[in-house]
Formats: structure tokens, C-alpha cells, sequence
């Protein structure tokens, strides 16, 4: 298909009626998708006990009311999705912010927090939240429904001790416990870090490592867990940042869909395909989305490998006659030059990606002259005669 009329039928993709969208809901382009996408990750996986809570960016800098501007991101301009993800990278929820609104008197932090969580809530888990969302009323909230919380702490929240304007010395640490087991604490070690939780205290725990002077390192146990919990959500951003299948478009739902559906979705489907495998079988993310398409497009590896070999007939029909020599060139300390068989390397790298298959192919000296490729013996009579 010429490109110019795949970018034509591109531009009629589309998600939902547009004659039956609501006037007050901005989302409605994908929120049909979204909801039958978030349906099918949480019937794949039970979350476990620590799940993270956080936002990621899909590029956009096109003309839109909801288009949010972060300096910290690596997009900084772009369509803001509130994602909870377990500590494996799975993602559970999204949500995709539409625009600044509160609901009950509760922010739109607390809020995002409590509707991600909502399914998960009664059941023991922790949530694992940065400084944006980390609040008092957010743990009381989380208490009542026998859910933790554990996060960083902005100093100038409302209804917090006086314990922020203690100055500290590098290792030291102060806390305070509310009558709920609500702990806020400060830990200075490069600078000052807040911090709250609901299920610590304030001790400190060696990390196992050491420093110049052979000391073991402390830390808290409550940036241990938070360290812990919040790698989930950094790893499935990660992830989908490889390869990423987002482009240029002056729709945002195409963004916003292809992130969901191409990007979120497939590092959804990785996970769950690497549990079932052997540490040394597991894929990169590469090599999975490759064997996607494959599978899509009904392509068999083994007749690919074939049809990219040389043929052994020409277009009359009669046979070609190969010759099978070794390769009498030479580098500059007059060594024979060894290369890898094609045919070995082709196989290898549609089983284990083409990084370890340079490393496990072997280099020979023999080549075919009348296809001018490098192979070994055992190819050569399969490919070749």
C-alpha cells in the first residue's frame, strides 16, 4: 500500500460516534477504548500488595483545551494519563485528565488517587504515591478502607506538625504519629526528604551497602518500600518508550490511542509473557513487539528465513551451479578474515534477537562465491545445493 493512502485511511480512524458524544465530555474519542482496554488488564492479573499511583505524558503540542505543560517530563507539552501500576510494570488503570475540576471538596489529586484505587481498595494493599498526591486526608481516606499509603511529602501541606522546621544533620531523622498511625517524618541525607506512611515507623535499616568508609549505609524503611513500590510505574513508562509506536498527528485521540493500545497494552502483554518464562527465555521488548507483527500479518519465520537465502534455480528454470570455497582475503596483520554465516545468523536472530545472536553466531572463512555470502558447511548444503 503506497504510504500517501495509508495516511488517508488513517485519518478516518476512529473510536466512537461522534454524532452521539456528550457536550461535557472531552474524552469521549477514546473512552470507549479505553474502558474495554482497562477491562481486559484487570480480568489478566490479580495486582499484588504494593501498587503505584503516577502520571505519564503523551507528546502532543497541537491546539487543545487539556493540553498540560510539565517542565520535568522528557514531553513536556502533551495530554496527561494518570496510570497504577503494580511493582512488575503491569499496568491496571488509566485515566486520561480532561481538565481541572473538584468533586466533593476533594482536589484533583486525592481524587485520582481514590478513582484509580477504587477496585483495589478493602484488601490490605499499600499505594505508592509521589509528593503531588501525598496528603493527610488522602491517608484518613485510604485508612477507612484498609488500605496504606506511602509517599514523599511537600512540607506546606495544610494540617501537618511542626516537625519541618526542625533543621537536621546528614542521617538524622525526626517523626511524628497522629492517634490514626499516621507517621510523618524528615530524613536529611542529601538534602531534606519528607515523607508519609501508615504502616512504619520511623527506624532505620541497614541497605546492605556500604560507604567510603567501609560504614553500612541507613536509610529508612519507609524509602526503601516507596523506592521499592514507585520502580513499577517508571518501568512500564520505560518500556513503552522503546520502540514507540506514537507519530506525528494532528489529532490527539490517534496519540493518545496508539500510546494506550500500542505502547501500554503490548508492555502489558511482555509481562505477563515473561512470567511464564525462564529467566534466560525471557524477550526484550524489541523482539516482542517484532513477533506481533509476525503473528498479525500470519508470517512464518522458517519460510522467511528460506525466501532470504539464495535461490538455487534462475528464472529459465535451470539449476545454478554454487561453489563452495574459502575465502582467500586477508586484514592488515595478514590473518584470514572470518565473518558469521548468514544462514546461522538469520535463524538465530529470529529465536533470541539479533544482540545475542552477533555474539552466538559463529565466524567462518568459507563463503559461497557464486552468491558472495559467508557460510558454514551445513548451510551451505541445505541453502545452496
Amino acid at each position: 500500500m503506497p504510504r500517501n493512502r495509508f495516511e488517508l485511511i488513517l485519518r478516518f480512524w476512529h473510536f466512537s460516534d461522534n454524532l452521539k458524544a456528550p457536550v461535557d465530555d472531552r474524552i469521549y474519542k477514546v473512552r470507549g477504548l479505553i474502558e474495554r482496554l482497562v477491562k481486559n488488564y484487570q480480568s489478566v492479573m490479580e495486582p499484588g500488595e504494593y501498587m503505584a499511583i503516577d502520571e505519564s505524558m503523551v507528546p502532543f503540542r497541537g491546539r487543545l483545551k487539556f493540553r498540560q505543560y510539565i517542565p520535568g517530563k522528557a514531553h513536556k507539552y502533551g495530554v496527561r494519563l494518570f496510570k497504577i501500576c503494580e511493582v512488575n510494570g503491569y499496568t491496571h488503570d488509566v485515566n486520561v485528565y480532561a481538565g481541572k475540576n473538584q468533586v466533593n471538596g476533594k482536589g484533583l489529586a486525592c481524587r485520582v488517587v481514590l478513582e484509580l484505587s477504587n477496585p483495589f481498595l478493602n484488601a490490605g494493599r499499600t499505594i505508592v504515591t509521589d509528593n503531588f498526591y501525598t496528603s493527610l486526608p488522602l491517608a484518613n481516606e485510604l485508612l477507612d478502607n484498609n488500605t496504606h499509603l506511602i509517599g514523599t511529602l511537600r512540607s506546606n501541606r495544610i494540617r501537618l506538625p511542626e516537625i519541618f522546621k526542625t533543621k537536621l544533620r546528614p542521617g538524622e531523622i525526626i517523626g511524628r504519629e497522629n492517634i490514626n498511625g499516621i507517621v510523618v517524618a524528615k530524613w536529611h541525607d542529601k538534602r531534606d526528604v519528607s515523607m508519609m506512611s501508615t504502616k512504619h515507623n520511623i527506624n532505620m535499616v541497614e541497605t546492605g551497602k556500604k560507604n567510603r568508609k567501609n560504614e553500612p549505609i541507613l536509610k529508612p524503611q519507609i524509602i526503601l518500600d516507596y523506592n521499592a513500590g514507585k520502580a513499577g510505574i517508571d518501568l512500564s513508562d520505560q518500556l513503552s518508550s522503546y520502540s514507540s509506536p506514537v507519530r506525528k498527528s494532528i489529532r490527539w485521540y490517534h496519540k493518545v490511542a496508539t500510546e494506550v493500545l500500542l505502547g501500554t497494552s503490548v508492555v502489558n502483554a511482555l509481562i505477563v509473557y515473561n512470567m511464564n518464562k525462564p529467566s534466560d527465555k525471557k524477550i526484550s521488548i524489541t523482539k516482542f513487539r517484532e513477533m506481533l507483527v509476525d503473528e498479525l500479518f500470519e508470517l512464518d519465520q522458517s519460510q522467511i528465513a528460506i525466501s532470504d537465502s539464495p535461490t538455487t534455480s534462475t528464472k529459465r528454470g535451470r539449476k545454478t551451479n554454487h561453489k563452495f570455497e574459502e575465502s582467500a582475503e586477508r586484514d592488515n596483520r595478514n590473518r584470514k578474515v572470518r565473518k558469521r554465516c548468514l544462514h546461522c545468523y538469520s535463524l538465530k536472530t529470529t529465536a533470541v534477537g539479533s544482540k545475542k545472536a552477533s555474539v552466538e553466531t559463529k565466524k567462518v572463512t568459507t563463503y559461497c562465491s557464486t552468491c558472495n555470502i559467508y557460510t558454514c558447511i551445513e548451510c551451505f548444503n541445505k541453502n545452496h545445493i
